[in-house]
């Protein structure tokens, strides 16, 4: 058995004379779930999270999928291959070296074929080029365990579902982790703008602050007597990959408890336009570099 992230696989492999080719032998490679039937329970929550990190929809979305009666999906995997190739005994035998090489470069083509099957399915693969190359060499190395005898295949279980709990995907999501830790941070009020509108507002002395959730978003400075803006304010941080929440926090905690320390860190950038109560601006959206009208 080998893993492709939440996917198990039974690999087969069988070694015979070709039916079309009396001549030559074949090699049959092929991959057998473990489980044939994958249900996953909560997919409302993790349906609603997914749009959260992609921008789609607020942190409010999730609360109000957990509180709803977590909704299951069940999803059918397949069989991948068969994968069959021929060689001649007598390259076997006599050219060890070409047929090492035949069989590996065979194996890894199977390998590739068992992860592209996988990633298919995104609730249980991740989508990640590197963490997907990794999965194929795991793979070719179990296929290779199987043809030398050290491992043997499983009976797929058609009689039983292999159950997965969506809210254990969020835990390993870096966006969703910080949007919790906003919750523990703000004030019940700024949270319940965090969640509506991807942004908190707070007033400290003379001086509004709105911290939007967007990507790297400048912080809106706005006088408190005139509601008039003042000048917008750009703070970069180290972890250029930190997550949108995060950013966050980081501001949040910088103007209410050290905004002298943000002014001097902060680069200022021209004051913001409209009226302090616009409407909310459009929600960000993945690889949009452009900022908002309101912003």
């Amino acid at each position: 058995m080998i893993r492709t992230g939440y996917l198990r696989w039974e690999i087969e492999a069988a070694d015979g004379r070709s039916q079309a080719d009396r001549m030559a032998h074949e090699v049959v490679l092929k991959a057998r779930p473990t489980y044939r039937t994958v249900r996953i329970q909560g997919a409302l929550q993790e349906e609603a999270a997914e749009r959260f990190v992609r921008g789609e929809a607020s942190y409010a979305a999730i609360l109000q999928a957990q509180q709803r009666s977590g909704a299951e999906l069940e999803i059918t995997v397949p069989d991948v291959g068969p994968h069959v190739f021929r060689y001649s005994r007598s390259d076997r035998e006599r050219n060890l070296g070409f047929w090492m090489v035949k069989l590996q470069r065979e194996v890894q083509a199977f390998a590739h074929e068992v992860v592209r099957v996988a990633g298919s399915f995104p609730r249980l693969v991740l989508a990640n080029p590197a963490l997907r190359a990794g999965y194929a060499k795991l793979v070719e190395h179990e296929a290779l365990r199987v043809i030398e005898g050290r491992s043997a295949p499983e009976p797929t279980r058609e009689d039983e579902a292999m159950t997965l709990d969506a809210a254990a995907f969020a835990q390993g999501v870096p966006e969703l982790v910080a949007a919790q830790l906003v919750r523990d941070v703000v004030e019940p009020r700024e949270f319940d703008e965090f969640c509506r509108d991807d942004r908190i507002t707070i007033r400290i002395g003379k001086r509004i602050y709105r911290i939007s959730r967007r990507p790297h978003a400048l912080i809106e400075v706005w006088k408190a007597d005139t509601l008039t803006g003042e000048a917008r304010l750009c703070v970069v941080f180290q972890d250029p990959g930190m997550p949108p929440s995060d950013e966050v926090v980081m501001k949040y905690l910088l103007a209410k408890h050290q905004p002298e320390l943000l002014w001097q860190v902060g680069i200022r950038f021209p004051a913001p336009t409209g009226r302090f109560d616009a409407p909310v601006p459009r929600r960000w959206a993945a690889f949009d570099p452009q900022p908002d009208d309101d912003f």
